[in-house]
């Protein structure tokens, strides 16, 4: 192997260690307050990073004399961006992030990252492929794409099964349970039939359009705004996907307006003043709590109150 090619080699493997170490040190995060902000955008520029320089050299990666790098470890990669992605709207209540999320998810399925991973007997690897798709679910149910969800509930229950008979693991009351959770939250969500409705018309959405909503002019004064929510699912049975209660799931929606077009967000991301910064960051931030303690619930509303 010539030096240079031996230097990228050695730069992915630096890069990638690093993005490891720091998406790990995201567990350890405080869920309140705003201390989570630097480390998230150090990891995010780190992936990033580490994304570009695989794009760049891909050539010398994916040669087996040279790094070897598969097409799932690619998917590995973007599938840690796009849960940064949603994570960055868990924290922010910002839809456009959701979005992000979602163009790197539907990448990883259409460019088939993981299509392979069965053949090489690896468990773990299969269990990456099942957590993403599990993954993926939550941010089209979030984003209103019921086709796709549909077409990733049947996927994933082929994915599981396969796991089951291939690798009879200890976790598949666990899988089959996922399964049985977003089967309910589906019937549940689709108890509302419209009729007569158009084949072409929008899904239905909880959030506010700009088409049914004003925004008022910008008075830093004497214009009051909801900054904080809490949103406590705290009945034992409920109907819930990923501890996303059905009712949070409604609620959380009507508390934000619907992503941007790319045009729009690429113009408020280029702008600095204040009624800009104010249409920009338009939904109040949310704390979404399943059968939180008393400790937890006065945790979150006095820091709710404090920033």
């Amino acid at each position: 192997m010539s030096d240079p090619e031996q230097r990228i080699c050695d730069e992915y493997s630096a890069l990638f260690e690093k993005s490891q170490q720091l998406f790990t040190g995201l567990r350890d995060l405080p869920q309140f307050g705003k201390q989570w902000l630097p480390y998230f955008q150090k990891t995010f520029e780190v992936y990033t990073k580490l994304w570009k320089f695989q794009q760049q050299h891909r050539n010398v990666l994916e040669n087996k004399e040279r790094f070897g790098l598969k097409r799932w470890d690619i998917g590995e990669i973007a599938s840690k961006i796009g849960q940064l992605y949603y994570h960055f709207y868990l924290r922010t209540s910002e839809t456009n992030y959701l979005y992000e999320a979602y163009i790197f998810y539907d990448a990883i399925r259409t460019r088939g990252y993981f299509k392979d991973v069965l053949e090489t007997k690896n468990a773990s690897l299969m269990v990456k492929k099942l957590r993403f798709y599990a993954r993926f679910i939550v941010v089209c149910l979030l984003l209103n794409k019921r086709v796709i969800v549909r077409e990733l509930v049947d996927d994933l229950q082929k994915f599981v099964d396969d796991y089951i008979k291939t690798y009879r693991p200890t976790d598949t009351q666990e899988w089959q349970f996922v399964l049985q959770e977003i089967t309910l939250f589906l019937q549940a969500e689709n108890t509302l039939q419209i009729t007569n409705r158009p084949k072409n018309a929008p899904a239905f959405s909880y959030r506010i359009k700009p088409s049914t909503s004003k925004l008022c002019p910008y008075d830093p004064i004497n214009r009051l705004k909801l900054q904080e929510a809490v949103l406590v699912g705290n009945y034992q049975q409920q109907v819930k996907f990923s501890e996303l209660t059905l009712d949070m799931f409604r609620l959380m929606q009507a508390l934000e307006r619907e992503p941007l077009p790319t045009e729009e967000n690429s113009e408020l991301k280029e702008s600095h003043s204040e009624e800009d910064k104010h249409k920009k960051r338009a939904n109040p931030h949310k704390y979404l709590l399943y059968r939180p303690t008393i400790s937890q619930l006065l945790i979150c509303i006095s820091t709710a109150f404090k920033y």
